[in-house]
């Protein structure tokens, strides 16, 4: 059975580190992190890709729901394997997501369409105050920044650098161990219904795929 990996480069540092600890030797085609905050360009993306691909048996998504980026998506060459999962932190944690923090890595500090780079965006169009209060409003459900240790990046480095950014809106900075045990089993399977969707080729992603789509805690996978 040939496998075809489908990634986001948000999750790039995390995914090749969990392939080359299990010496996995599929091909892996990467997607621009930018696609992710437009769910429909995504999809799109997503189609398109899928749709050339030839001589492959399964596609793999290494993708959460995305904002329902994958709702729709037909198995046109091949079956489709995905976590059951909201987003790609889920992917990397090693226990229970907490609720008040805003979860980091190292590829999300520095993405163009990070919250950091979010920031810079608005303090040259708003200014310092109207700035500040504008993200504390949309962080308000949040108390700290949480950067996953991965082992994949200097965590110390990335610590520093997020600091300032979470003292002008409030927020505390704290680090939580992550996991690629969760990573190298969406690699190498087995696909529990459970953990796993299965789109068989010739079939569709509808909702029924798309629900009940996290708190997975990384100890129950």
């Amino acid at each position: 059975m040939k496998n075809t990996i489908i990634a986001c480069r948000m999750i790039h540092d995390e995914l090749q580190q969990a392939m080359d600890e299990i010496n996995s030797q599929d091909p892996v085609i990467w997607v621009d992190s930018g696609y992710h905050s437009e769910p429909e360009r995504l999809k799109a993306k997503l189609q398109e890709i899928i749709d050339g691909l030839e001589g492959t048996d399964n596609i793999i998504l290494v993708y959460g729901y995305c904002g329902n980026a994958l709702l729709g998506l037909k198995a046109t060459t091949a079956n489709l394997i995905f976590p059951r999962v909201n987003d790609c932190i889920s992917m990397l944690l090693k226990s229970e997501r907490l609720k008040d923090a805003y979860y980091l890595t190292r590829r999300w500090i520095e993405s163009p369409a990070s919250i950091v780079q979010e920031y810079k965006i608005a303090l040259e169009r708003y200014g310092e105050e109207r700035t500040k209060k504008l993200f504390r409003l949309m962080l308000k459900n949040y108390t700290k920044f949480m950067l996953l240790e991965t082992s994949t990046y200097d965590t110390e480095k990335y610590l520093k650098e997020i600091q300032e950014f979470a003292e002008k809106i409030g927020l505390n900075v704290d680090s939580q161990e992550g996991d690629l045990q969760f990573l190298k089993k969406i690699l190498t399977g087995p696909y529990d219904e459970k953990n796993f969707v299965i789109i068989k080729k010739g079939e569709k992603v509808d909702l029924s795929h798309i629900v009940n789509g996290d708190e997975r805690k990384a100890a129950n996978f």
